[in-house]
């Protein structure tokens, strides 16, 4: 799926060729409309019922109960799992070889996103799915979302598209299925991966990075760690005054430092600062220089920012955030399992207490 121009209307129903979608044994109304072949779906369909496994689609209910008794996806999903944990997992398929897999979940997910265009040539693409297993019956799973990524990114893309469908929102799955994207993407290449979502981003696309991006700055400022890490508090420093722990020094950092140290681009790390309200302008007279990363100059990796401490633990506190890594190291499988914590980022003691 590919990027256009993000609009932030929802189409009325008119505007969409189906009324109705039943996946699985829920039933609810799309956002927009999807280019599905008009001889297999009439524009004013009813309903349109979706294999919740493979994402077949019928408008026929005989034929639609046929496919789920005999889906080859009843009780296991194509691909290779990555990540296990808490009873979620994620599964890596590739367009290549699950081809109508990839075209018949892009159909799908188009129904809720405005923003992307329908490739079916999904061959250059990974899938990278996210279920739900019952604890009390291994083979019955749910697939509640996805993101997408292209195999090969000349603009630094760890994710193409993301979608968690509507039955599944609200329950923090967008910052799990973002996290792994930047765990994968990192691990991948040696000595790390700057990059971040194909834009433009829609507006909920936008509103959701943003605070995802926060929390990943914060935890790293607030931690010492590079997210991923084993998170444990920053020590508090030895025979400060009171009036120093009233107002704390600030440490200076540049984007770029933090774009090291958090895996993201030079652009997130300003949108994300921004966000926070934790930006503050430098004064100093002098910048330092650091090396520059290989790739396109950025004229924003050299900024200095002046972040306070006590300012993002006041916004981590007011916004109720948890400075444990929703994403945990222990859950990734197969290739990952043997993948080293990356060790802290020496370039710069996080922002002071």
């Amino acid at each position: 799926m590919a990027a256009t121009k993000p609009s932030s209307r929802l189409q009325s129903p008119g505007d969409r060729n189906v009324k109705n979608i039943v996946l699985g044994d829920l039933l609810f109304t799309p956002w927009y409309q999807s280019i599905y072949p008009e001889d297999l779906v009439a524009k004013d369909a009813d309903r349109l019922y979706v294999c919740r496994w493979c994402f077949r689609y019928s408008c026929d209910t005989l034929s639609f109960a046929e496919h789920t008794r005999a889906c080859v996806h009843r009780t296991i999903p194509p691909g290779n799992k990555v990540y296990e944990h808490g009873g979620y997992a994620v599964w890596e398929v590739d367009g290549e070889e699950h081809k109508l897999f990839g075209q018949n979940l892009s159909l799908f997910a188009k129904l809720f996103l405005d923003h992307k265009t329908v490739f079916f040539d999904v061959a250059t693409f990974l899938y990278y799915i996210l279920t739900f297993t019952d604890p009390t019956n291994p083979e019955n799973y749910h697939v509640l979302g996805f993101y997408s990524r292209e195999k090969l990114s000349w603009d630094a893309n760890n994710l193409a598209c993301i979608c968690v469908f509507p039955p599944y929102q609200h329950k923090q799955l967008g910052k799990l299925l973002m996290g792994v994207s930047y765990k994968l993407s990192g691990w991948e290449t040696p000595g790390g991966y700057i990059g971040g979502p194909e834009k433009p981003l829609s507006d909920l696309g936008q509103k959701s990075y943003n605070r995802f991006w926060a929390e990943r700055i914060a935890r790293y400022l607030l931690c010492g760690k590079r997210p991923g890490n084993k998170l444990e508090a920053s020590p508090q420093k030895a025979n400060v005054s009171k009036g120093a722990r009233k107002n704390p020094p600030p440490e200076l950092m540049t984007v770029e430092e933090i774009g090291l140290a958090t895996g993201m681009l030079t652009e997130d790390v300003i949108t994300a600062t921004k966000f926070m309200g934790v930006l503050q302008p430098d004064t100093s007279p002098k910048k330092r220089k650091l090396p520059r990363l290989t790739g396109a100059e950025d004229p924003d990796k050299g900024i200095v920012m002046t972040i306070r401490k006590s300012d993002v633990q006041e916004w981590a506190e007011t916004n109720h955030l948890s400075l444990e890594d929703p994403v945990k190291d222990e859950g990734f499988l197969g290739e990952w399992l043997s993948v080293p914590i990356p060790d802290d980022i020496e370039v710069g003691s996080g922002a002071e207490q």
